[in-house]
């Protein structure tokens, strides 16, 4: 289906931009199921707690410029209850850039999320998605009842994800 595969490229440039300032998500994106994007554009997918949250900042400066750039970070340990998707440790880290809170999610201390996520570039942990940049965004544990009722039916073979048949949105969603 023609709409699946401008999707798949259309989720693949989104995801790509969640370490740039800017990003969208494309109409044709909106239009299918989020549970489905969301899994199968991310590395991982788990509901996790938020054990350790800290935020650091620093200045950086170019070689030759007189300008000093900003940067916060936020470093989350979030440990794993349950894993939908990707192979994953007890423990994984989360990065968030803090000055550009549209492209990550910024998480809280001994709260529970089902996370979507993306390996970050240099390995060093992973970003979560953020509603602005992912058709499917990480979730507070209490707002994801649907999301992780669709995930379960996928885990138990009653409603598999075909990540190259992604199904349009039902009516009402």
């Amino acid at each position: 289906m023609r709409l699946n595969r401008i999707c798949l490229f259309a989720c693949a440039l989104t995801f790509s931009h969640w370490v740039l300032a800017e990003c969208t998500i494309s109409e044709e994106a909106k239009r299918l199921d989020a549970v489905e994007v969301g899994l199968c554009e991310s590395d991982a997918v788990f509901v996790g707690r938020v054990e350790q949250r800290i935020e650091t900042a620093s200045g950086v400066r170019e070689a030759g410029s007189t300008r000093t750039v900003h940067v916060g970070t936020e470093t989350s340990t979030v440990r794993v209850l349950k894993s939908y998707k990707g192979t994953l440790p007890d423990k994984v880290t989360m990065v968030a850039n803090l000055y550009d809170a549209k492209v990550a999610f910024s998480f809280q201390k001994d709260k529970e999320y089902l996370v979507f996520a993306k390996r970050r570039a240099d390995e060093k942990g992973y970003t979560g998605a953020s509603a602005t940049c992912s058709v499917q965004p990480t979730l507070p544990f209490e707002d994801a009842k649907a999301v992780l009722a669709q995930l379960e039916q996928h885990r138990k073979g009653r409603k598999p994800i075909d990540c190259s048949k992604i199904r349009v949105k039902e009516a009402g969603n």
